[in-house]
């Protein structure tokens, strides 16, 4: 899938680490959606590197036939897992940055497993109301055909 704008997910091994992320297996990533882009913590407390790795390519695979797609790029036994959902409308991919968290996470996901495999099974409807009166979030980028 070819896009207008970059769009891209990935692990950076060189990104600045204290100690103890080195001593526990912590890795970074960086996403980048056109001029935006944001680095992340990816916890092994869960989920394995090679989970989010897989859990990415099977994303991308999810997102060629279906409308929507997550990707994870955190999941913590807290329970705490940071995604960003996609949703496909058109030509259009519209994406929001979400946090699943205490009530939230119960009810969305509960004791059902989250798992690279199950992970699309959880995505939010697309919102774009405010929240508790902060606008929500969103980038958008271009499928080019």
């Amino acid at each position: 899938m070819n896009f207008d704008k970059k769009f891209t997910i990935e692990i950076v091994p060189d990104y600045k680490k204290n100690p103890e992320d080195d001593e526990m297996g912590c890795e970074y990533g960086k996403i980048v959606i056109g001029d935006f882009y944001e680095h992340f913590y990816m916890s092994p407390s869960v989920w394995s590197i090679d989970d989010y790795r897989k859990q990415w390519n099977l994303a991308w695979k999810h997102l060629e036939i279906n409308d929507t797609s997550i990707f994870v790029v955190n999941v913590q036994s807290d329970p705490m897992i940071w995604v960003w959902g996609m949703y496909k409308e058109n030509d259009i991919i519209f994406i929001q940055n979400y946090l699943f968290i205490d009530e939230y996470y119960q009810e969305l996901i509960g004791d059902k497993p989250y798992i690279p495999e199950t992970s699309f099974n959880f995505l939010p409807v697309r919102n774009t109301e405010p929240i508790e009166g902060f606008q929500v979030s969103e980038w958008q980028i271009k499928i080019l055909r």
